[in-house]
């Protein structure tokens, strides 16, 4: 029974880590809208923690931050030539430092908090639909402000001037972090509560009707 238990739950780790890459490789995973894009990437990982828990939501998010990683060879732009090193006379270790602190440690933290709050509101309110909510908007914000902090703290320089700023001080180049906070990351959050409760509801009740066939 064990044994059938772990190949259903590495299955279903597949699945996901399928439709991540799904996303993650193709256009699928990118909502373009007038005055902003929306990633849905993350959004397996947040549905994840839910249902997979702690270490499921850390290895989606880990897989998720593979795509990024893959993206940057196949589709690079100026996070790609930061975090490769190619602007700065080629990769060294502290380009693999910053690879692991821009791409994977914000895509693992998704999974890990979203799958946290979920966990902790069901406990404390009872409602499902609540809990999946707000652990949606709690993870997908999370990826949004450590990806971005992760620039600013650690790749300052290159990341401002990918931004478009000249010669800028720490407030000035905050202040266009928070901008796109407030804007990408604020609906990439609403469409995260949207989608990943709809979806992570329908999915546990189909999972849990599984497991009990299985």
């Amino acid at each position: 029974m064990k044994n059938r238990s772990t190949t259903l739950t590495w299955t279903q780790y597949a699945l996901f880590t399928a439709i991540i890459f799904v996303l993650g490789l193709t256009p699928l995973g990118y909502i373009y809208l007038p005055i902003a894009a929306i990633t849905t990437v993350h959004m397996p990982v947040i549905i994840g923690g839910f249902l997979f828990g702690v270490k499921g939501g850390a290895f989606l998010g880990a897989m998720f931050g593979l795509t990024s990683l893959i993206r940057c060879f196949m589709t690079p732009d100026a996070t790609a030539a930061i975090l490769l090193g190619t602007n700065t006379g080629g990769f060294k270790l502290y380009n693999l430092f910053l690879i692991v602190m821009i791409i994977f440690v914000p895509r693992i933290l998704t999974g890990v908090t979203s799958s946290l709050v979920y966990k902790g509101l069901t406990k404390a309110t009872g409602k499902d639909a609540v809990a999946m909510g707000v652990a949606s908007f709690v993870g997908s914000i999370t990826n949004t402000i450590f990806y971005l902090g992760g620039l600013y703290v650690f790749a300052f320089d290159q990341a401002a001037a990918g931004f478009g700023l000249t010669n800028p001080t720490a407030m000035d180049f905050l202040k266009v972090i928070l901008g796109v906070v407030a804007l990408n990351g604020t609906l990439e959050a609403v469409a995260a509560v949207l989608i990943c409760t709809a979806v992570g509801k329908a999915l546990k009740t189909l999972m849990s009707r599984a497991a009990k066939e299985f």
